[in-house]
């Protein structure tokens, strides 16, 4: 038998991953409310650790089901006050990933344009290709 993962640290930590996950989901068109088995699939551990993390967030009011016990072919979504607490982790967590790219910077970059909106020499993103001066409003 696979093991659950009981312990406060690994609740908190499937916690953060079940809410990311359910936060994407949606957010990239999925639905609001999705299979327990498709969260499953995408979170690296057992499929019994997993239905136990789930049904006690859905015990918690953390999570919604239509069935209030959880299998893998029960619906849930986020309830409404978590949508909120889900958006934020998952911002926390991909934060330097949703920056610019190099040679991607714009005006506000603190790293690449002066006070007055002047590219910088030293730029430390490497987008000295990028025009020096930025259009004056």
């Amino acid at each position: 038998m696979d093991p659950i993962e009981k312990s406060p640290l690994r609740a908190l930590f499937w916690k953060d991953e079940i809410l990311q996950i359910l936060y994407w989901m949606d957010g990239e068109g999925f639905g609001k409310e999705v299979m327990a088995s498709q969260v499953i699939a995408l979170l690296n551990s057992n499929s019994a650790n997993l239905l136990f993390h789930l049904q006690k967030l859905v015990d918690d009011k953390v999570l919604t089901s239509q069935s209030g016990t959880i299998t893998e072919s029960a619906l849930i979504s986020l309830s409404g006050d978590s949508k909120k607490e889900a958006g934020k982790r998952f911002a926390e967590a991909f934060q330097g990933y949703q920056k610019a790219g190099h040679g991607e910077c714009g005006p506000d970059c603190e790293f690449c344009y002066g006070k007055d909106g002047v590219k910088l020499e030293n730029c430390v993103h490497n987008c000295g290709s990028a025009p020096v001066t930025m259009p004056q409003h």
